[in-house]
């Protein structure tokens, strides 16, 4: 026995979790697993159920292994089981306040509170964030959290009382004022929004999104319209504007112009979505994903112009071209990812509908519907021969050309 250890025990003092055998083969275990996401060499990075039962066995190793704990609650959540995540993450939890700081503790809540916003469980995020307020001194920033999660669920006016004690406790923050502005946005009251944002401004003269919501309550203020923050997010777009800055050869200004459209479009619908009671939280996270990734490829299939989200008739016209693109470019697209864009476009544009901004949305919906049974037959039948050895690349190129004509090589719309 060494002298240093022989020291050690005489006072008294406690083996730290980090050196006991368990937690360094958890951790080995664990890194070559996050290893194995971020460097495909090293193997399949694994998902789903697989990275389930990895983590578990990890676990198994050392039952206060708190990263696998955390994310295997993680993992649960997001497949909509929030019994058996909440207890991993408790667990987790508890390893962290017992063995580490307490900053490492406050880390890890503010990390599960961004995972359960991003994944749509604001009703969590603001259970953990209350707990969190135990542990915070700085008690403001978590008011302000606990803000934004009761404006996304639609709670105004809890939102309201909750960003007004952050500033109560902080009133030199200019984060703060400007959420408290964004939250008078979407209450209507513009000329509170005006004075809260201009505050703000007072304080940080260059922050993007105070500024940008600072132009938005103006532009608000000026209409008749535009009475809140969602029919802000929905309003017309200026084609005139636009054909001037087009005119002008303003075309870094354009596109930022076409992108603040189409992110607001999307905003507003996620807002609805989240207050959505026929989809689960997984759902609605799925939702979101699919539809920003089919934009996505859209957007890649217009070499000139740019596509505005809310044009529904050019979805229409080219809805074929599109799903062509979306199985060519998805690699292990099946029949969950096939039917999650068709799910996406039609809760989206069904949204804009309802909201008087297209119209048309019966027209498209009975042309994705004619269509999906050719397009899901062209999707098994490009699946069974895109990763088979047995055909050439020259045996695949022509199926493929056969299976999506032009689309298959010089995709465009």
């Amino acid at each position: 026995m060494s002298k240093s250890l022989k020291t050690d025990r005489k006072k008294g003092k406690k083996k730290s979790i980090e050196d006991t055998d368990a937690w360094n083969s958890a951790d080995f275990d664990y890194a070559g697993l996050m290893a194995q996401g971020m460097m495909p060499l090293l193997g399949t990075p694994l998902s789903g159920q697989e990275r389930i039962e990895y983590l578990d066995e990890i676990i198994k190793v050392c039952p206060e292994y708190y990263p696998a704990l955390i994310e295997l609650g993680y993992r649960y959540i997001q497949d909509g089981m929030d019994e058996p995540g909440k207890a991993s993450i408790e667990k987790g939890l508890l390893s962290l306040k017992t063995h580490f700081s307490k900053k490492n503790l406050m880390d890890a809540y503010y990390n599960t509170c961004e995972f359960l916003e991003k994944h749509f469980r604001f009703d969590l995020a603001i259970e953990y964030y209350n707990r969190l307020m135990e542990l915070e001194s700085d008690k403001a920033a978590v008011y302000d959290s606990l803000s934004y999660c009761y404006a996304t669920l639609g709670e105004a006016e809890k939102a309201f009382e909750t960003q007004q004690k952050a500033l109560e406790l902080c009133d030199s923050n200019p984060k703060f004022y400007c959420n408290m502005g964004w939250v008078e946005l979407i209450r209507g009251n513009l000329d509170a929004a005006k004075i809260m944002l201009e505050k703000s401004l007072e304080l940080d003269q260059e922050d993007e999104i105070t500024l940008n919501n600072y132009e938005a309550c103006k532009l608000m203020l000026k209409s008749k319209r535009l009475k809140n923050w969602e029919a802000y997010l929905l309003r017309e777009t200026d084609y005139e504007h636009l054909k001037k800055l087009e005119d002008e050869d303003e075309c870094e200004d354009y596109e930022r112009q076409v992108r603040d459209y189409n992110s607001a479009k999307v905003e507003a619908f996620k807002l609805d979505l989240v207050q959505n009671r026929n989809y689960t939280p997984a759902e609605k996270y799925d939702i979101i994903f699919s539809l920003n990734y089919t934009f996505e490829l859209i957007t890649e299939l217009y070499h000139s112009g740019y596509f505005f989200y809310d044009d529904i008739v050019e979805v229409e016209v080219y809805f074929k071209h599109i799903m062509h693109n979306v199985i060519l470019k998805t690699g292990d697209i099946d029949d969950e990812i096939f039917n999650g864009v068709y799910r996406a476009l039609l809760e989206f544009y069904k949204f804009l509908a309802k909201r008087k901004v297209v119209s048309g949305y019966k027209s498209l919906k009975d042309e994705m519907n004619e269509l999906k049974s050719e397009l899901g037959e062209k999707m098994l039948r490009y699946n069974e021969i895109r990763h088979n050895v047995e055909y050439t690349k020259e045996e695949k190129d022509e199926i493929k050309e056969e299976i999506f004509g032009g689309d298959a090589f010089y995709p465009s719309l």
